[in-house]
């Protein structure tokens, strides 16, 4: 079987891409698995991987804006497609058409443009929330988005589900928490103003912490997303919820619970020092996410969140060994 990795040169791509190297393998409807014969691995920019052999590889570099290419991309005929490339919240909000191209309409070329229906698994995002929410937000609570980055996620799922109802696709949602440890200089994205607070204090460099200590946060780390995508791409259509989509069983921690974890892995001396200095414009997004993201779907199905902070700065470091220094 040939299967498409969108964004893969990203954080979560990268690591997606590596367990399926490692796996080899994936089951398409009820048969037993099948082996991947080769795994094409599309982004805008330059995709490197470390030696690896089995599978085949092939990487293929342009943007999904482009309509051109992603309709070669579809003429591909792959059978799986992991669709992780997005324009994200501040992108969106500076240049919707452009991210409209990207986060919808390549949505429609990759299904439509495909040779045969394939089994479609979407990155969607804790930004279909949005509103007064309750403490605690499971596939129950309506999609209300308040970012346009959000308001495509919500789109896409619809259009997933509709395209899955007419046999163009067998499309399956995961809405993702916060994802953690992004490595790499710091930027302006909100999800990696979070990630830098441990980042940052791991290398120990100097940190401002823009949220209160008590700011509630559902997260998860790379590795135990990339895995859930993977058991969602196998799971039998029968599984799935009606609309298809449904949100990732996250770990809910405080921004005091992520600051005070660093010092146990590098030791108080090493760790950089914490200065909170409110920002209310990000306490403000990060205050309009659910706090806990629960999914009694997913959980049936065996997708779970990581046991506890620690296992996410342990996975970061034996990533990054570096970090630790």
């Amino acid at each position: 079987m040939r299967v498409l990795v969108t964004g893969a040169a990203g954080f979560l791509g990268t690591r997606l891409t590596l367990q399926l190297l490692a796996a080899g393998q994936l089951t398409v409807g009820e048969g037993a698995p099948q082996r991947i014969t080769e795994l094409l691995l599309a982004d805008r920019q330059a995709v490197t991987l470390p030696p690896h052999g089995g599978v085949p590889v092939r990487v293929v570099q342009g943007d999904l804006s482009d309509h051109v290419f992603a309709r070669d991309l579809a003429a591909q005929g792959c059978d799986s497609i992991f669709h992780l490339a997005a324009s994200l919240t501040f992108e969106a909000e500076q240049d919707h058409a452009r991210a409209y191209a990207i986060n919808v309409e390549a949505v429609r070329h990759l299904i439509e443009g495909a040779a045969r229906p394939p089994r479609f698994v979407f990155a969607s995002s804790i930004a279909v929330f949005g509103g007064a929410l309750p403490d605690i937000v499971d596939d129950t609570v309506r999609a209300e988005p308040d970012t346009t980055y959000g308001t495509h996620k919500a789109v896409v799922e619809l259009m997933l589900a509709n395209y899955s109802r007419k046999g163009a696709a067998d499309g399956r949602a995961l809405r993702l928490p916060i994802v953690l440890i992004r490595r790499g200089v710091a930027s302006p994205v909100v999800s990696d103003r979070v990630a830098a607070i441990v980042r940052e204090s791991l290398a120990g460099n100097e940190v401002v912490c823009g949220l209160a200590p008590d700011t509630r946060i559902p997260v998860a780390s790379v590795g135990a997303v990339a895995r859930a995508l993977i058991q969602l791409h196998d799971a039998p259509a029968a599984s799935l919820p009606h609309a298809r989509a449904m949100n990732f069983p996250a770990l809910t921690v405080s921004v005091a619970d992520m600051v005070d974890s660093v010092p146990t892995h590098v030791g108080a001396a090493a760790a950089g020092p914490i200065r909170y200095q409110a920002d209310p414009a990000l306490q403000r997004i990060v205050d309009s996410w659910p706090k806990v993201f629960i999914s009694k779907h997913a959980t049936s199905m065996g997708l779970s969140a990581d046991a506890d902070f620690d296992a996410i700065v342990r996975q970061y470091l034996a990533d990054t060994p570096a970090a630790a220094h």
